[in-house]
């Protein structure tokens, strides 16, 4: 199956301005000689209504066109006054190209359900974390004898926190339904 492009070829020096493609864009330029283009990777000009031929650049008007599509190679010559020329600007060819091959469209995936019972088991474990880094320094101040009145508080209501954690599973309500216990500050 073939559809078509847009090809502008700068005149100078037979390069690829851009190409506008509604299928493969794999075409390459050469330019062998003064008012001779070489195009490769198109399956020649694409026919009309689809097509409308060529378009030269207002400054060169005046020069003719022939092209010719051979052996995959879409050759167009210029010339004016009946000597090659190379354009002054640039040309636009309405090529005939291979199909790009039809693509499935991808199936969406449906957003992630966040199930309750991996959110609530998180967000224990989180709370869990910030529990022990608490308690460490306030237990090793305890085990060395050297915990202040204020220390041994916050070591026990830290604590009394992290059972409250633990107990958070056995709420009537879990995991839907939360009551969670407040952390000591």
């Amino acid at each position: 199956m073939t559809t078509r492009a847009a090809v502008n070829i700068l005149g100078a020096t037979g390069a690829l301005i851009d190409i506008t493609s509604l299928g493969v864009d794999t075409i390459t330029t050469e330019h062998p000689g003064p008012g001779q283009y070489m195009i490769h990777g198109t399956l020649g000009m694409a026919p009309a209504p689809e097509g409308w031929g060529y378009v030269l650049n207002q400054v060169d008007a005046a020069c003719s066109v022939a092209i010719v599509y051979t052996d995959g190679v879409l050759a167009v010559s210029v010339a004016k006054d009946g000597e090659p020329i190379d354009l002054a600007h640039s040309i636009t060819l309405h090529v005939a190209v291979e199909s790009l091959p039809p693509q499935e469209m991808p199936v969406p995936t449906p957003p992630p359900t966040d199930d309750p019972l991996d959110l609530a088991q998180a967000e224990i474990d989180r709370l869990r974390s910030i529990a022990d880094y608490a308690v460490a320094p306030l237990q090793d101040a305890v085990d060395v004898d050297e915990a202040t009145p204020e220390e041994v508080a916050s070591l026990k209501a830290w604590k009394k926190f992290r059972v409250a954690l633990n107990r958070v599973p056995e709420q009537a309500g879990y995991p839907q339904v939360i009551d969670w216990p407040v952390s000591p500050t």
